[in-house]
């Protein structure tokens, strides 16, 4: 109804290049994806201190400030190494290096909350689907 900003600041500046692989080793490891374990172990803890205040300390995101689920097969910007890193690194959203698909717009005035309900249910279903066989009634 009324969109929503997804802001990534930019932790380069915090991280330091090492520090941002750590990280991002350690989210590759949320979803089972390729990653250095050495790396990951040390992104750990960068992540419980940092990372875990939007994203929580399991990774599944929060959507009420529009940090994304990290442990899912859904990439934004890229799932390699290189592009979390930068993503870390540079930040996404508005006012950053990097803007991005972080910008949700409202549609409250140009849809009406029936239809966005009605839209809203239709995409859940897409990823939420139904069983094959339906249970008799």
């Amino acid at each position: 109804m009324n969109g929503r900003n997804g802001v990534m600041p930019p932790l380069g500046p915090v991280l330091g290049e090492d520090g941002a692989k750590d990280v991002a080793n350690y989210v590759l490891s949320f979803s089972g994806r390729k990653h250095d374990p050495a790396r990951a172990v040390r992104g750990k803890e960068k992540f419980g201190t940092i990372c875990a205040a939007c994203h929580g300390a399991d990774g599944k995101g929060n959507q009420t400030l529009g940090a994304p689920n990290l442990t899912d097969d859904i990439w934004l910007y890229g799932n390699s190494e290189a592009a979390i890193v930068e993503t870390i690194t540079k930040g996404r959203g508005i006012n950053t290096l990097s803007p991005g698909q972080s910008v949700m717009p409202a549609h409250k005035d140009s849809l009406g909350g029936a239809k966005v309900h009605i839209l809203a249910a239709y995409v859940y279903s897409l990823s939420n689907p139904r069983p094959a066989t339906a249970p008799a009634r």
